[in-house]
């Protein structure tokens, strides 16, 4: 019945693109941003596929199973054979609904699926207490923890809090400390074109200084102590030597923990400096084992490959191995000998007494014998 139509229409059946002429993508598109919260802007390429219906009515009316369009400086998206919707400020899902209950007006059987292919490029201005203020380039998949760090990183004195000001006149709240429950920036928002980042001055400094002297700062929190500062810059990592950390007060130099009790409640004030001892990027490895000391450390190696490095286990050694950092066993899951370690901690191949002592409980059990011989014989 169509044929017929378009004959009746054209005096032919018109002519229709061959299927393999149709611009396909080179590989399946992969989602680079979340799909629920990366907002579309002026700028954005996209890729939109169709699926369902009839492959030779969408291609004459210009509808291809394939299309990339960029989101246009009025923030309409622009798609052959269905038509422009508006997808500025509106997720990514939001915008396939807007596009799909378009197309569906022409095309009921098709199924419209949006992606984005790359990110707009966003203007950024970094200023306040970075090391590197200016004017710099990233996209809207950037958060300002990445502005910050292309403007060379927080300086000395800055705070790690400061806000974000929109062109529309919108102001954020930025606090790159480290949350303690999710081990994320507490208020890391994503960029926004022509935003203007201000980083803050420490107004309650506390300095951090490492072995390695690289000196940080920040900003005293009410009532703040030596463990709740570290659960803020992100936890403990096993390659601190705890028991060597000190908090410098005037002259005073005073301890942060105790091999008994562990941290030692010890209140910070304004102008405290918080030295820091790192351990060696190694792991000691003892007991039985054929060459006990240290062994380079290595993220992807597992308790049983530094105890190989060491020689692998002895005849003397029994089934039991230990694990210590900072003086405290570390809560493993799982089978210890899988664990991954950090530098600084000490395995411990527990040897087995009787194999370990066989020549003193030969010795001993001689001695015994001869004593049961001669008594024997005195009587």
């Amino acid at each position: 019945m169509l044929i017929t139509v378009l004959i009746i229409a054209f005096g032919t059946v018109p002519s229709l693109p061959s299927t393999q002429d149709i611009p396909y993508p080179e590989s399946s598109v992969l989602e680079l941003a979340d799909r629920s919260s990366y907002v579309l802007g002026p700028g954005d390429i996209v890729s939109v596929v169709v699926e369902g219906g009839s492959s030779q009515i969408l291609l004459s009316a210009g509808v291809y199973p394939w299309i990339q369009c960029t989101v246009g400086g009025d923030g309409y998206l622009s798609v052959s054979g269905i038509g422009a919707v508006s997808v500025n400020g509106i997720t990514i899902d939001e915008a396939q609904h807007s596009l799909q209950r378009k197309a569906a007006g022409y095309y009921p059987s098709i199924r419209v699926t949006l992606s984005l292919v790359e990110p707009r490029v966003l203007r950024i201005n970094v200023g306040g207490m970075v090391n590197e203020p200016g004017t710099y380039h990233l996209t809207a998949l950037n958060r300002v923890s990445d502005a910050v760090f292309a403007a060379g990183g927080i300086s000395s004195f800055g705070s790690r809090r400061g806000a974000m000001y929109s062109d529309s006149g919108d102001t954020l709240d930025i606090d790159l400390n480290i949350h303690p429950h999710n081990v994320s920036y507490i208020s890391d928002p994503f960029l926004t074109n022509n935003a203007g980042i201000i980083i803050d001055v420490c107004v309650n400094p506390v300095y951090l200084l490492s072995t390695a002297n690289a000196l940080e700062t920040r900003e005293l929190q009410p009532e703040e102590d030596f463990e709740s500062l570290l659960s803020r810059m992100g936890g403990v990592s096993g390659n601190i030597s705890l028991s060597e950390c000190r908090i410098v007060r005037d002259t005073t130099m005073i301890p942060v923990w105790d091999q008994e009790q562990g941290f030692i409640s010890t209140g910070l004030l304004p102008g405290d400096t918080v030295i820091f001892v790192s351990l060696r990027d190694s792991i000691t490895v003892g007991g039985a084992v054929g060459i006990p000391g240290s062994v380079p450390y290595n993220p992807e190696s597992t308790v049983r490959d530094y105890i190989v490095t060491a020689g692998g286990a002895i005849s003397t050694a029994g089934s039991g191995i230990t694990v210590q950092r900072n003086g405290r066993d570390p809560e493993i899951n799982g089978n210890i000998e899988d664990a991954h370690l950090m530098p600084g901690d000490n395995v411990n191949v527990n040897y087995n007494w009787f194999n370990r002592n066989a020549v003193l409980i030969s010795l001993i059990t001689s001695v015994v014998s001869i004593g049961i011989t001669i008594y024997a014989v005195s009587n």
